[in-house]
C-alpha cells in the first residue's frame, strides 16, 4: 500500500524535479507534489510525496527528516488525512489536493542561477564532501554552487547533492563526464534536474510509475 508523505522546510529554490529526486533513492513514486503560490509561482515551502510502499516511505522518512538542504532542515513526515489537511491555515490559504494543478512547476531562478543549470548527484560515498565536489565537477567547467544534502546532528553526506553548473554546456559535459564513471570510489548518478513535460491546457498533475 503507497504512503503519502508531507514535506516542510524545503529551500525556496528547491523546485519540483529536485524534489522528485530527494526521494528517488528510497523506491518507486507514485506521485509528487511542490505546493506554489498561484500568483507568483514560487514555492511555498513545502509539499506530498506518495511512495509506492510503507518501507520506501519509512526509509525516507529516517533518511531525509533532519536533513539539511540548501541550509534549511527539512520535515518529512506520514502526511494527515486529506480531511485535516484541508482544513483553512493563516490567511485562509490551503492545500490544494492530489492532482491539482499548484502553479508554476519551476519557481524564478534564484540570484546567481539565472544562466546556469542545476544538476542532481547521487550514490554519493557517506564521507563526500561539498569541496570535494567542486574540485571533480570543476573540470567540466564552472561550478556555480554546491548543496550536499547532509545529516543535521552528525553534518555526514546523504549520499546526494545537487550542483549548479554556470552553463547548459559545462552542465551537459559534467553528465557525460560523470554519469555512470567512477569518482571518490563510487559510480556516480549525474542528470539534469529538469521540470516535468507540459500537457497541452496547462496541467499541472505530476503523477508517474517511477522514475523517467
Amino acid at each position: 500500500m503507497s504512503v503519502r508523505l508531507f514535506v516542510g522546510s524545503l529551500p525556496p529554490r528547491l523546485c519540483f524535479p529536485e524534489l522528485e529526486d530527494l526521494f528517488t533513492p528510497f523506491g518507486t513514486l507514485v506521485s509528487a507534489e511542490l505546493m506554489t503560490d498561484p500568483t507568483t509561482g514560487r514555492s511555498r515551502g513545502f509539499g506530498f510525496v506518495e511512495l509506492e510502499s510503507a518501507e520506501a516511505a519509512q526509509a525516507a522518512i529516517s533518511s531525509l527528516n533532519g536533513s539539511l538542504v540548501d541550509g534549511q532542515t527539512l520535515s518529512v513526515k506520514e502526511a494527515k488525512p486529506a480531511r485535516d489537511m484541508m482544513q483553512p491555515r493563516g490567511g485562509g490559504e490551503r492545500p490544494l489536493p492530489m492532482g491539482t494543478s499548484t502553479g508554476m512547476d519551476r519557481p524564478p531562478s534564484a540570484s546567481g542561477r539565472a544562466s546556469g543549470v542545476r544538476l542532481f548527484v547521487g550514490n554519493l560515498p557517506y564521507t563526500a564532501r561539498g569541496a570535494e565536489l567542486e574540485k571533480i565537477f570543476a573540470e567540466a567547467g564552472k561550478v556555480v554552487s554546491v548543496s550536499l544534502v547532509t545529516d543535521r546532528v552528525t553534518g555526514q553526506s546523504k549520499g546526494f547533492a545537487f550542483i549548479d553548473m554556470g552553463s547548459r554546456e559545462e552542465a551537459a559535459a559534467a553528465i557525460k563526464r560523470f554519469d555512470g564513471r567512477e569518482a571518490l570510489g563510487r559510480m556516480l548518478k549525474v542528470n539534469e534536474a529538469r521540470p516535468p513535460e507540459r500537457h497541452s491546457g496547462g496541467g499541472g498533475h505530476h503523477a508517474f510509475g517511477g522514475r523517467r
